[in-house]
């Protein structure tokens, strides 16, 4: 029996297995107060979609509470968070109305489904058969991780080709991209880690002054074009945050993604056949999203006291949107436990919901489609080898090892 009292989103043990507490927690009132880290989770799919579309009460600037390193007040007190947000850069994923809206609107354009799906379709297909061939010449007794071999480098290079990033400097990008990740935690601040974001955005600086002058078909000059045209200008500044963020986000989602879908594939071993002939794949990809969802919450500082079911949350409290747990809320899903891919699929919060729905998820929903495709037609079968190693991080759901045997095709 799971004791909901020790429930804790920073607890590693929480972390490695959430849905138990999660399924508790449902049961429960609309919100729960947890006191050693002082902020509140919200577990119900119908609050959830509340919470997540009232922009309102709910603000975005909470998210600086986790790049902080503040969203737990369990080692110290937490300072202001609103007078933290005010000092930090504008960025998209942490604006509120009307600010939001504008930047949002900037580069909306440049990651609709069908730009996606026209511009990157051929070169994600192009990587992903890289990375097998390297898989299977380097592998030793069928013997591979995974993580290492395609999870993690798939979406670096995806996202440092749009980008129009040389490849000379992928392996900066990996070690930039890790850095963001770990900052999410409150951590990567050593001086080693300062200096090499200090390169990034060195880095993003020099490759806007060049597009500027000469554009090419790459995502970064088309939100210049696009930022030009616009009465809503953003700064030099803004646009290096923004590289930023999609570095980040954009490499981690897919790669969690990824990930998640290989470890439902190991639990479920009988899915994982079908998934290797299913002739719709984007099934698979939504299912994965909805079992194990890659961001499992989203942080919000609460602008209000504000109503969740049955329980008032007071005005200025950090409060967890529990994305993971709404995808699982047994009155939407009776058997939401279970990986199904053959399951009616209905819309779920796997990438957010509202104003913030993730801006990449036509890209991760497409690489991870591909990468399955471009896996199944190459290997007869990937199994696991050994136990695989759960990434650490308050909000995100992921792998940093995955040992597996791989068959060629």
């Amino acid at each position: 029996m799971i004791d909901v009292r020790k429930y804790s989103p920073t607890d590693p043990i929480v972390r490695e297995e959430p849905y138990p507490y999660y399924a508790e927690l449902r049961k429960g009132p609309g919100a729960t107060y947890v006191p050693a880290d002082d902020l509140w989770v919200i577990p119900r799919f119908n609050d959830v979609g509340m919470a997540l579309r009232d922009t309102t009460n709910f603000s975005s600037k909470g998210l600086w509470a986790l790049f902080g390193g503040i969203v737990s007040a369990r080692e110290r007190p937490r300072p202001n968070v609103r007078e933290f947000a005010a000092t930090q850069p504008r960025m998209i994923i942490a604006l509120d109305p009307p600010d939001h809206i504008a930047m949002r609107r900037l580069v909306s354009n440049a990651f609709s489904k069908k730009v996606i799906d026209a511009g990157y379709t051929d070169l994600i297909r192009s990587i992903c058969n890289e990375l097998i061939d390297d898989m299977l010449e380097k592998r030793e007794g069928g013997t591979i991780d995974l993580f290492e071999a395609f999870h993690h480098p798939l979406p670096i290079r995806v996202i440092a080709d749009i980008l129009g990033v040389h490849p000379a400097r992928r392996h900066e990008f990996k070690q930039w991209s890790d850095i963001l990740i770990e900052r999410q935690s409150g951590r990567g601040n050593s001086p080693e880690e300062q200096a090499a974001i200090k390169n990034m955005t060195a880095y993003f600086a020099e490759i806007l002054r060049y597009r500027k002058e000469h554009r090419g078909d790459d995502l970064i000059s088309m939100i210049i074009t696009g930022n030009e045209g616009s009465d809503e200008f953003l700064t030099e500044w803004d646009l290096i945050n923004f590289c930023g963020l999609l570095l980040s986000a954009g490499n981690e989602t897919t790669t969690n993604l990824l990930g998640n879908m290989f470890n439902a594939f190991f639990l479920y071993p009988d899915q994982a056949r079908k998934a290797w002939h299913i002739d719709n794949i984007a099934l698979v990809v939504e299912e994965v999203l909805r079992y194990d969802s890659t961001v499992q919450g989203l942080v919000r500082l609460t602008n209000a006291d504000v109503e969740v079911g049955d329980t008032v949350i007071p005005k200025d409290s950090i409060a967890i949107v529990l994305l993971g747990s709404a995808n699982r809320d047994e009155t939407r899903w009776p058997d939401g436990d279970v990986f199904d891919i053959e399951r009616r699929s209905v819309p779920h919060f796997g990438f957010g919901n509202g104003i913030h729905s993730c801006l990449g998820s036509s890209l991760a929903r497409l690489e991870a489609a591909v990468a399955l495709d471009v896996l199944r037609t190459r290997l007869k079968s990937v199994e696991p080898a050994g136990r695989s190693i759960r990434a650490t991080n308050v909000i995100l759901r992921g792998f940093s090892s995955m040992p597996a045997r791989v068959k060629a095709a």
